[in-house]
């Protein structure tokens, strides 16, 4: 499976927290698109991988060695048939897409395992991009998004979701040499969060 540069950047976040490996993980994707990061974590010993999305990939099932369920994340009823074993949840850039943001992360956190962790990803509010190109920045100029996030307003919603975060980070990929000086300021924010 060839992967798309954003999904590159999606595993990069997944080694970042320190996720090295997906071996014996059980491991839910939601947002799954290609199904890239499915793919990544059986052949890397996952004991199972699973990717939500309202669009089935282009996979032969020949090829696809996890499991796919075609689902709305805007529905209420898109976790009902999903098992609450999962000791990581992604959700890379699909909370800003969603009616009820809310009712997504309770989903999230009763499909969690106790021990498991949630990684996210979504634009950020306060990125020099927004101040520079207002009109222009990633968060504004996609019409699907819905509801955009600071950095307190996605903790204070986690929280109020029955999470607790783990690490919060938001740099300056483009401008790699500043980051040590505003480490906060990047388009996009990356959340891990467990069970409080």
């Amino acid at each position: 499976m060839k992967p798309r540069p954003s999904d590159l950047d999606h595993l990069k976040w997944i080694h970042k927290v320190g996720i090295h490996s997906f071996k014996g993980l059980k491991v839910l994707d939601l947002g799954c698109g290609s199904g890239f990061l499915c793919h990544q974590a059986i052949q890397q010993g996952a004991e199972r991988a699973i990717g939500v999305d309202i669009v089935k990939p282009d996979v032969s099932d020949e090829d696809c060695h996890w499991q796919f369920r075609q689902a709305n994340l805007d529905s209420e009823s898109w976790a009902k048939d999903l098992r609450d074993d999962h000791n990581l949840i992604l959700a890379f850039d699909i909370i800003e897409h969603l009616n009820a943001p809310f009712l997504f992360l309770t989903h999230c956190h009763r499909l969690l395992s106790d021990a498991g962790t949630l990684i996210l990803t979504t634009p950020n509010t306060l990125s020099w991009e927004r101040f520079l190109k207002p009109q222009t920045w990633s968060g504004v100029s996609d019409p699907q998004h819905k509801v955009l996030f600071t950095r307190y307003s996605l903790s204070y919603l986690l929280k109020q979701s029955g999470f607790q975060v783990e690490h919060y980070a938001a740099p300056l990929r483009s401008l790699k040499n500043l980051s040590a000086f505003s480490p906060q300021w990047g388009g996009q924010m990356l959340f891990t969060a467990v069970k409080d």
